[in-house]
């Protein structure tokens, strides 16, 4: 199984960090202004079967449509998407919201990615350093977006 994880605290509250991915600013925030994504349909929620469907350019001259599709949810815990048609062989991204160790004047963000691609031994070279400024980005926008600091906790693949 090859995953990558990217988690990073915030000092929020859990439930206003995971209502933050509920709600359309969320998404916007953090897909709509990301370079060579064209959202097609964003989701109306995080429900269980919603789906998502994106063009994405995955070298200059090659773009593809990306679905995915919400496979688990659990109110101010975690959501899952997992795609169901798009350019790799496997992704599924569990998005997990933690408590923090100061009770609940933090929380902790956890993107956890299992993942395949073609020629895996060769393309996990250029895949996770990809993933790794994605996500970075992502939860610098999301801190960002409250007037906080977010701090990377770990960052790893396997």
């Amino acid at each position: 199984m090859n995953t990558f994880i990217y988690r990073s605290k915030f000092p929020i509250n859990k439930e206003i960090l995971f209502r933050f991915h509920e709600e359309p600013i969320g998404f916007q925030t953090l897909v709509g202004g990301t370079k060579g994504i064209e959202i097609i349909q964003p989701p109306k929620s995080l429900a269980i079967g919603e789906e998502v469907i994106f063009k994405i350019r995955i070298f200059p001259f090659w773009k593809t449509i990306w679905i995915a599709r919400h496979i688990a949810y659990q109110q101010n815990h975690f959501f899952v998407d997992r795609q169901e048609k798009g350019p790799f062989l496997k992704f599924q991204h569990s998005h997990l919201f933690l408590d923090g160790t100061d009770g609940k004047n933090s929380c902790i963000l956890s993107e956890e990615i299992e993942i395949n691609f073609y020629l895996w031994p060769l393309s996990r070279f250029f895949i996770f350093p990809f993933l790794y400024f994605m996500f970075r980005k992502r939860h610098e926008l999301t801190a960002k977006h409250f007037g906080v600091k977010e701090e990377l906790i770990f960052c790893r693949y396997s």
